[in-house]
């Protein structure tokens, strides 16, 4: 019964994630503030059932739902229109949520395609050096995709002289600091976690090797934004090929390159 509700909570949150980004999408177009607030209101309803579905989750798993493909996407996604809710008190902020939702809504629909069956949580997966290192993970990977989304923005509102760009552009700056300080730590925790349970601290498997790359990438941005003074549309290219390496890290490897990280 509990699999049923779950998976009916699922497929109501990626409708609500559909409906709420389509009426925000028609609120910017049209310049209206309370369409906008609408939208956001029903994300919210969206939000709190996908913690709802989440939960359960936990109690039929009986572990933190992060550990397999499916967990670990829905996860990313409830962390990523979370994220967009925060910036969302601030109404200029409305044209982030044109390009952030969509990674959130993006991310759901690509769990709709994955298997859903519960599996034991392995013995070597019983960590909390490993669940802190995936949950850290994921929050770099939310702050990067705000840093996405603020760079498309940016772009967007540039080309188009549609509203002051230049927030867009701080904003990402900002949100890179968050991503570049936790996928650090990401992979620290994870080097950690590997040699306690298989006495290395790093294999290059490809998600490793990729992990790094797209660690470069970030390091990369920060320093040409500090060091090199770029700004505005060099910055924003960037930061979205970042958010392409960070795609291909999870998503590519995955189908592409055999590995140590395989998808449960």
């Amino acid at each position: 019964m509990l699999e049923g509700i779950e998976l009916g909570l699922f497929a109501l949150t990626t409708a609500i994630y559909g409906i709420a980004w389509g009426w925000h999408l028609r609120g910017w177009r049209h310049g209206s503030a309370a369409q906008t607030r609408v939208a956001v209101r029903i994300l919210w309803v969206g939000w709190l059932l996908h913690v709802t579905f989440l939960g359960l989750r936990w109690v039929r798993a009986d572990h933190v739902p992060m550990l397999s493909a499916y967990e670990f996407v829905t996860f990313f996604a409830m962390l990523v229109i979370g994220v967009f809710l925060l910036f969302a008190m601030k109404e200029r902020n409305q044209a982030l949520g044109v390009f952030l939702l969509p990674v959130g809504l993006g991310l759901m629909i690509y769990a709709a395609f994955m298997p859903k069956a519960v599996e034991p949580e392995l013995q070597i997966f019983n960590s909390l050096l490993l669940k802190s290192h995936i949950l850290i993970t994921l929050l770099g990977y939310a702050a990067w995709a705000v840093t996405f989304a603020a760079s498309v923005s940016y772009l967007y509102l540039e080309r188009t002289k549609r509203g002051e760009p230049g927030m867009f552009d701080r904003m990402a700056y900002r949100a890179a600091f968050f991503a570049f300080a936790f996928l650090t730590l990401g992979i620290i925790t994870g080097a950690l976690w590997g040699e306690r349970v298989f006495g290395q601290l790093w294999f290059w498997d490809p998600k490793e090797t990729w992990s790094f790359i797209t660690w470069l990438i970030f390091l990369a941005y920060l320093h040409a934004r500090y060091t090199l003074d770029w700004r505005g549309r060099r910055a924003a290219i960037l930061a979205i090929v970042g958010f392409a390496a960070l795609v291909f890290t999870y998503v590519g490897v995955d189908f592409l390159l055999p590995q140590i990280h395989g998808t449960r």
